[in-house]
């Protein structure tokens, strides 16, 4: 039973859900606070393991889409690499949830031997800003503090998530020195910000109702935001492709710049689009264990020829 603000009633189910999913978070983030960086990192890994073996999070969903993008491998390979996903993330949310100087130590410790940093910076002082964009691969939530690291000044556009996590994920970014906007309403105060010597983070690979077009994926097509094309067309500034991934070493920033010379009014954003999908294709072909397969990326798309 709901009230016409959409929240339940007397009776229903989802505050007490909400309530016990908080705790759960609050413990287990006091937890992997305080426990020494290598057995929190244990936990998480053991975390993700109980998730997919006992719990069976998401468990379908992981192993159904591993095995449709990757229609070659054998079934043990898609068991082994649904497992390695699910301590891989396990492993991130301990980096994430635990002390200060733990995601200090981590940040500090990146590699871009592949140069993003340079390349922003002249971005910047050439074309006064760029946008970044990257998928659910390595540490999203890293990535833009990793890119800040770089002596860039950053702007990420965030999908506002509600509760504990919602709640320590913000608290997050403002401890990493990142100016946020809500996707919802982003796009004049994104533009600025690319005017302003900014660089602009997004994360947009995963459905989308509005705005975007169908884009092939991994072989098959999933709707896809065209907003990181059409901003940068806008504020005519660079676009990459970047992630933040894990290497045995520490983490390591992989990326790409996307149709470099197309900016202006006569780029095409779902050339630009397909251009950084690609991209993302190929660096999960290299590492499947770290991307996000928990979202359902591939739901029914309509009208394949649509662009908007």
């Amino acid at each position: 039973m709901t009230d016409r603000t959409g929240r339940h009633g007397p009776g229903g189910g989802r505050p007490l859900a909400d309530a016990l999913v908080d705790g759960g978070v609050a413990g287990l983030h006091l937890g992997l606070r305080a426990a020494p960086e290598p057995v929190a990192i244990a936990a998480g890994r053991a975390l993700g393991t109980l998730c997919r073996d006992v719990l069976r999070v998401r468990r379908g969903v992981v192993d159904s889409q591993l095995a449709a993008s990757f229609p070659a491998a054998t079934a043990h390979w898609v068991r082994d690499t649904a497992r390695a996903c699910y301590r891989h993330f396990g492993r991130e949310a301990a980096i994430l949830m635990g002390h200060p100087s733990r995601i200090e130590r981590a940040l500090s410790r990146v590699d871009d031997e592949a140069g993003l940093g340079p390349r922003l910076r002249t971005a910047v002082a050439e074309r006064s800003g760029a946008v970044v964009v990257s998928g659910h691969l390595g540490n999203w939530e890293l990535g833009g503090a990793a890119v800040r690291a770089l002596g860039v000044r950053v702007t990420t556009v965030v999908q506002r998530q509600r509760g504990a996590s919602g709640r320590r994920l913000g608290e997050l970014r403002a401890r990493l020195g990142l100016e946020v906007l809500d996707r919802g309403a982003a796009a004049r105060p994104a533009l600025d910000a690319l005017r302003s010597g900014r660089i602009l983070a997004l994360v947009a690979d995963q459905h989308t109702r509005s705005g975007g077009a169908p884009i092939d994926f991994l072989g098959r097509p999933a709707r896809t935001s065209l907003a990181p094309a059409r901003l940068c067309l806008a504020a005519d500034v660079p676009l990459f492709f970047a992630a933040l991934v894990r290497d045995p070493s520490g983490y390591r920033i992989v990326h790409e710049e996307i149709d470099g010379g197309r900016t202006g009014a006569g780029g095409d954003p779902i050339e630009i689009t397909r251009g950084w999908v690609r991209v993302l294709e190929r660096e999960i072909e290299q590492r499947p264990e770290q991307y996000f397969w928990f979202h359902r990326r591939w739901k029914p798309v309509a009208q394949l020829g649509e662009s908007a």
